[in-house]
């Protein structure tokens, strides 16, 4: 039977990637270790960092820089050398998981909306910027997609929690249960935002999501430490949010 990747629509390769993120990447680099990432760009990077360094960043003339505590971290996920990253230094940007947490956003939103509660455009619109614009690696994706018309921007914000693993500092009940079109109601609002920006959101897959606004344990975090950890998602998560990345390019 073919792989999910190898069943998703064909894409010409990029001339260039960079995929910038916090320690959600890891899991990313894990599946390519793996083997079980698409073919998406003729050449890809890596770059940001993790923990509190990740906040250790500073944008100025279409360029991110870290500071001094962060450079070290930064040259060892990159590889390549690049401790400065321009927004017009690749074809193509996406950023993974970089701080904007689906589950800040869209279990609380389900259960106000499962609850009867309405949303002026208004409101709903304050709503939305203040969850994009709240975090500093969305303002770097709007700086790049502002300054550098020609380049591709795609922001995979981290996925829900896993279900069953660790304890959440707070669930929403009243959102348990939401269907997939109530989902892509509340999705869709952040679509629409970010297009006005020039940036494309890339959501976890449908299939990856139980319970209404939960991830399928299936895809909790592997390795040692994880198993308190609903935060992050395994290589083959990071292989499905990659193989829907090449749909997504391929139209």
């Amino acid at each position: 039977m073919p792989s999910p990747a190898e069943q998703q629509p064909m894409a010409a390769p990029l001339p260039s990637l960079c995929i910038f993120g916090d320690s959600h990447i890891a899991s990313v680099r894990q599946a390519l270790d793996a083997g079980l990432l698409p073919y998406v760009s003729d050449h890809l990077e890596f770059w940001g960092a993790y923990g509190p360094a990740f906040r250790q960043f500073e944008y100025q003339d279409n360029t991110v820089l870290p500071r001094k505590d962060a450079e070290e971290m930064v040259a060892m996920i990159n590889g390549h050398g690049r401790l400065a990253l321009r927004g017009d230094a690749f074809s193509a940007y996406l950023f993974y998981g970089a701080r904007l947490r689906i589950a800040d956003f869209l279990p609380p939103m389900l259960a106000t909306l499962r609850q009867g509660g309405h949303l002026s455009a208004a409101v709903r619109q304050r709503v939305v910027r203040r969850f994009l614009e709240g975090r500093k690696s969305y303002r770097i994706a709007q700086q790049f997609a502002r300054a550098n018309p020609g380049v591709s921007v795609t922001f995979a914000p981290a996925p829900l929690l896993t279900l069953g693993v660790g304890v959440p500092e707070k669930t929403w009940p009243e959102a348990e249960g939401a269907t997939a079109d109530e989902r892509a109601e509340a999705l869709g609002w952040l679509d629409a935002e970010a297009g006005l920006d020039g940036i494309t959101l890339l959501h976890q897959p449908e299939e990856t999501i139980v319970q209404g606004c939960w991830t399928d344990p299936h895809f909790a975090a592997t390795g040692p430490g994880s198993e308190d950890d609903p935060v992050h998602k395994s290589p083959a998560f990071a292989a499905l949010m990659l193989s829907r990345y090449r749909a997504l390019l391929a139209g």
